[in-house]
């Protein structure tokens, strides 16, 4: 599995492409963290979960992002999954096709 840690500050988004199977996109701005959310959480979620993805993004442990959460790491998991899960989404609409 990904996870955010790993890629510089860069989200890594799994295309299903064998010889591309990851590309790295900029993690998004807080106008468009939230379009991404729209109105699946509350806008009080939505802050939070940004500033545990944020912090996430530049290298923090799971650890350290659930205690900026006030949640489990396993819950910064399941929000860290769904991220990914929405970005792949919003990859996919606006990939130009061939």
């Amino acid at each position: 599995m990904t996870n955010l840690r790993l890629y510089n500050g860069r989200v890594p988004i799994t295309t299903g492409d064998a010889t591309h199977p990851i590309e790295l996109v900029d993690f998004p701005d807080w106008d468009q963290f939230s379009k991404l959310y729209g109105h699946q959480v509350s806008a009080e979620s939505r802050e939070r979960y940004f500033d545990m993805l944020s912090a996430r993004i530049k290298g923090s442990t799971l650890d350290e992002a659930a205690k900026i959460g006030g949640v489990t790491r396993e819950r910064v998991r399941q929000i860290e999954a769904k991220f990914l899960r929405l970005m792949r989404k919003q990859w996919a609409s606006t990939k130009p096709s061939i």
